[in-house]
């Protein structure tokens, strides 16, 4: 009799630790999905910020560029656009809107709702997804620049302010090092801002496996 007791009570205890455990469980996956939510509303707002600042930047160099000439010492401020003027505004008015069309596919393609399905697939998922994004984006930057850069000299060479190949000039050579050093930086802080959200997802990953 004691030992049918003993076995009651320890099955009873079983499955009472069983639905403990099972609800401890539930509750550590609930929190993780939050967490990984409030990560992907972070990094959504960060790409809206960016194309925020490209359209302001755009518009800036649609009203600029007009009075370029006064604010660089000709007089008076009346409007005016060359040619080159006109053709240098609407090279960047359209990368611009490349760029902004680039991190909008960015902004629609995460989802900030609570991730569905398993947790430690979902976020194997993110972090493999942000790894990707990553390298998109330095690829993507990398050719924005290599673009402006012909670009820019093909405007050169065409409205015959020198050849394309004719780079070996103190301004020319200037501007070419302050647009790697910008790129640079810039590249530095996305993969600073995707390491920072990947070791983010992969601590939530280890919490959960633990």
């Amino acid at each position: 009799m004691e030992l049918e007791d003993l076995k009651n009570n320890w099955r009873k205890e079983s499955k009472e630790n069983l639905v403990l455990n099972t609800q401890s469980m539930e509750q550590l996956q609930s929190i993780l999905k939050e967490k990984t939510s409030s990560t992907l509303k972070g990094m959504k707002k960060k790409y809206e910020r960016i194309i925020t600042f490209l359209l302001i930047g755009i518009l800036l160099n649609v009203l600029i560029n007009p009075f370029l000439h006064f604010l660089l010492g000709d007089e008076g401020p009346a409007f005016r656009i060359t040619f080159g003027g006109l053709l240098s505004l609407i090279t960047i008015v359209a990368i611009c809107i490349i760029v902004v069309f680039f991190y909008w596919i960015k902004v629609i393609s995460i989802k900030t709702e609570s991730p569905d399905g398993e947790l430690k697939s979902v976020l194997i998922k993110q972090i493999n997804n942000l790894n990707k994004s990553l390298r998109q984006e330095i690829y993507f930057i990398t050719a924005i620049f290599i673009f402006l850069f012909i670009i820019g000299r093909g405007t050169s060479q065409y409205l015959g302010n020198g050849s394309f190949w004719d780079i070996f000039h103190q301004d020319i050579l200037l501007a070419i090092l302050a647009a790697i050093a910008l790129m640079s930086f810039y590249i530095y802080k996305r993969i600073t801002f995707y390491r920072k959200n990947i070791y983010e997802f992969q601590k939530y990953l280890d919490e959960f496996v633990a």
